[in-house]
């Protein structure tokens, strides 16, 4: 990221372990939010789990844990 102000958003409460989490964007990646933006075109440069941690509260190990209790 660059010197940007941040600004720290806490996410939705996530379905597995039932933890919210926080994160920072730039004031650019929240008002992308914002926005009608599909999320990976407001959050281009971060990946895909940041992008859903910040979309549905999903923690890239309770995604892990939902994938092989589906299998």
């Amino acid at each position: 990221m660059n010197d940007e102000p941040m600004i720290t958003l806490t996410t939705p409460r996530c379905i597995v372990c039932g933890k919210t989490d926080t994160v920072r964007l730039t004031r650019r990646e929240f008002a992308n939010l914002n926005s009608d933006m599909l999320i990976q075109h407001a959050l281009p440069d971060r990946d895909v789990n940041f992008c859903e941690l910040v979309a549905t509260g999903t923690h890239p190990e309770c995604w892990e844990w939902m994938m092989r209790e589906s299998e």
